[in-house]
């Protein structure tokens, strides 16, 4: 007896036809488009060192103004705990609040 292999399906096709196919739009659009790139290529060409130098400059500033205000945040926030936790030994032993510092 021989020996059976069984049959694969083949993967089905897949086949688009378009409806309508305009060949002048297509060429147009792809002329439009190569236009723009190399328009686009020489203003950034030109004013590459001028955008560079402001957006370097606005970076910066805004850069240091986050820095200030979270600064600002973190030194309200460690002035608070001090309170909070102060208090809390003064709640817990007043004795030891009162002579660490010589309140009478």
């Amino acid at each position: 007896m021989g020996i059976i292999i069984p049959r694969m399906p083949k993967p089905k096709q897949f086949e688009y036809h378009p409806r309508y196919y305009d060949e002048r739009k297509e060429r147009l659009e792809k002329i439009k488009a190569r236009v723009e790139s190399e328009l686009a290529a020489e203003k950034d060409s030109a004013n590459y060192i001028g955008l560079q130098k402001g957006f370097l400059t606005e970076r910066r500033a805004s850069s240091n103004m986050k820095h200030t205000a979270l600064k600002q945040k973190s030194s309200l926030r460690f002035i608070i705990i001090l309170i909070a936790i102060l208090g809390l030994f003064y709640i817990i032993a007043p004795e030891i609040f009162l002579a660490f510092w010589k309140i009478k």
